[in-house]
């Protein structure tokens, strides 16, 4: 009786949500989110006697998530290998989602997902100004997707849950490169299966050049001094599997085993030169505060969709799930380097550094690096999209609603600016962090509650955190028509239905 008291009084206190139609400005004139009413919950006794203290751990570790155990460093973390073209004349990458076994733990063969191997994936590079043909291959026993995430392409090439490719099935789309050099990625996104399909390994990088990311002299030798680091982490069983129906929370699934690339107890060689890490959240729902041991700073040199105009000094960076950012560290500035590492914002050691004697290429980080500005015209526009994003565990909303993939929540023209207006609405236990996703754009973020962004996320972006009670606005424009996800990136709300869907005409 006493849990459910306890839920009760939880569910009474979620508060009221309110239902968008299709977005359109005059709908939205008087839409105050204190109106907005939660829909979609049974609050039968049956439900009430399921909802117990198990099923909301979840949600209290969001404020004391679980430490991951230090790494020791003992494995040089792998780098992904750059994916080769099919054929000379044609640009084309051929990429299939596999079954396969790795050897994670010495001696011990982990059954896994990857990309063209057994675990994750390879790294896609394209140009801009080029025209792109990838075709992509289901060889699991399940139905999948191929999402591009950072990626502006029209809705039937995004890889949404639309895009649906049943085992055995294939597809082939062709595209232009038309984005500044920016630090993709791709992964699936079946409804209802994304966060398994990730936990088990399907994730792999895109990076995108342009001639004046080629002329800024940074770090820019793969796997040398410009490193991707791809931060996951997992819960093995006694076996050394990764039974995600064992591990998985319904709110959140947090791990206490870090992977880099997928490589366990990791480490990080390095020259004393100026070394580019490209940092990927790749986690189902943990977020990282990354900061050197040392105390020393760092340099940001990009966000998700590009560079950033001029590097920002930091001496810590968070990032939520599926946000990346590209930072500089000059390792021949820092004295001591003996127990260097990147370490999460509990201490925890993420990353070990090694750094050798040698002085490494000689590169720089320009002071100039974009040009990239919120116009007037941006800044006055009204907002005609306003998002609640509100709940916890399988009671996840947006605007009071779950997923519908017959529901079109938003409607939008092609390549016209709109504001929309991202509230995370607490709940009596305080809420959580929600990392808020939009397919096939990058955004500009116009504010966080009413004040200026941060000067390292005054650049381009498809993912921003959104704290409980705060409100960011941002300047969305598509260049691509058809049907898009918006949707939190917390992988096990994605799936619990915490995502809607807009059309760009």
């Amino acid at each position: 009786m006493r849990k459910i008291a306890l839920a009760a009084s939880i569910i009474a206190s979620l508060g009221i949500l309110g239902a968008c139609s299709q977005g359109d400005s005059n709908d939205m004139k008087d839409m105050d989110h204190s109106s907005m009413k939660m829909e979609g919950m049974d609050h039968s006794s049956k439900d009430m006697k399921d909802m117990d203290h198990d099923k909301m751990k979840g949600h209290e570790s969001h404020s004391n998530v679980a430490s991951l155990n230090n790494s020791t460093g003992v494995n040089e973390v792998k780098v992904p290998a750059e994916l080769k073209r099919n054929n000379k004349d044609e640009v084309v990458y051929t990429v299939r989602a596999q079954k396969g076994k790795t050897e994670i733990f010495d001696g011990v063969q982990t059954n896994t997902y990857g990309y063209n191997g057994s675990f994750l994936g390879p790294m896609i590079r394209l140009e801009k100004g080029e025209t792109v043909k990838i075709r992509t291959i289901n060889e699991l026993d399940e139905d999948t997707t191929f999402h591009w995430h950072g990626l502006e392409v029209s809705g039937e090439k995004d890889g949404g849950p639309q895009s649906i490719l049943k085992p055995g099935e294939e597809n082939t789309f062709e595209f232009k490169v038309n984005q500044e050099a920016a630090t993709l990625w791709f992964h699936p996104h079946p409804h209802g299966k994304a966060a398994e399909q990730v936990y088990n390994g399907l994730a792999g990088l895109v990076y995108i050049e342009d001639n004046h990311s080629k002329s800024l002299g940074l770090p820019n030798d793969y796997g040398k001094n410009d490193f991707p680091l791809i931060f996951q982490d997992r819960t093995f069983d006694d076996k050394k599997q990764l039974n995600y129906s064992a591990a998985m929370n319904t709110d959140e699934t947090i791990g206490d085993t870090l992977l880099i690339n997928g490589t366990l107890n990791p480490k990080l060689t390095v020259n004393k030169e100026k070394v580019r890490l490209r940092l990927l959240n790749g986690s189902n729902a943990r977020n990282y505060t990354f900061k050197l041991s040392s105390g020393n700073s760092f340099l940001q040199i990009a966000t998700d969709g590009g560079f950033l105009n001029e590097p920002v000094s930091l001496i810590e960076i968070t990032l939520t799930p599926s946000e990346r950012a590209e930072i500089v560290v000059d390792f021949s500035k820092i004295k001591e380097v003996n127990d260097l590492a990147l370490i999460n914002e509990d201490g925890s050691v993420l990353l070990p550094f090694v750094v050798t004697d040698q002085s490494g290429k000689t590169s720089m980080v320009p002071k100039k690096l974009n040009d990239l500005s919120l116009e007037d015209k941006e800044m006055d526009l009204p907002v005609t999209k306003k998002v609640e994003l509100f709940g916890m565990m399988d009671m996840v909303t947006i605007n009071g609603k779950k997923f519908d993939p017959e529901r079109i929540d938003f409607t939008q023209k092609q390549g016209v600016t709109e504001v929309w207006e991202i509230y995370n609405k607490p709940d009596m236990m305080g809420g959580m962090i929600h990392p808020f996703h939009i397919h096939g754009a990058q955004f500009k973020v116009l504010s966080r509650d009413e004040k200026k962004p941060p000067e390292n996320e005054q650049g381009w972006k498809d993912s921003i955190s959104v704290k409980p009670d705060e409100t960011v606005k941002i300047a969305v424009q598509f260049k691509h028509k058809g049907i898009f996800m918006f949707h939190c990136h917390i992988l096990e709300h994605e799936d619990n239905g915490m995502m809607g869907q807009i059309k760009v005409e």
